[in-house]
């Protein structure tokens, strides 16, 4: 069963290792593995997890990684910061209830919203 464990694990490495991890379980852990792999396969999937964060598979063995409780919601993409870009910017001045004024330069703008921020920050 090995064999099979070997040939769906993803990041394929320490070979030794893992060999002598499987050993180490009992016989009726080895389905359940094999049977918990594919739900981790998928939330590595899902999640967008990088090939050198997956675990060595010595490693998942050894720290019974099958047992985890695995959360297959996609990752939330970070908000972006309201200086990141003058929509964002012109957002964050209509929300502070900031005029733009004519002529006025984007990097001016956000000088006046930080301003205003700080101001309402010690308040």
């Amino acid at each position: 069963m090995f064999a099979t464990f070997w040939g769906l694990y993803p990041k394929k490495v320490a070979k030794g290792a893992a060999i002598k991890a499987w050993v180490k379980l009992k016989p009726e852990e080895h389905r359940e593995v094999i049977d918990a792999l594919a739900s981790h396969i998928k939330y590595w999937r899902v999640k967008g997890t990088d090939k050198e964060f997956i675990p060595y598979p010595a490693s998942w063995l050894n720290q019974m990684r099958w047992l985890d409780e695995l959360d297959f919601e996609p990752p939330k993409k970070p908000a972006l910061p309201w200086y990141s870009s003058e929509e964002l910017t012109l957002a964050k001045a209509f929300e502070l209830g900031i005029t733009p004024y004519a002529g006025e330069s984007y990097a001016q703008l956000r000088q006046r919203i930080s301003t205003q921020i700080s101001r309402q920050a010690t308040v």
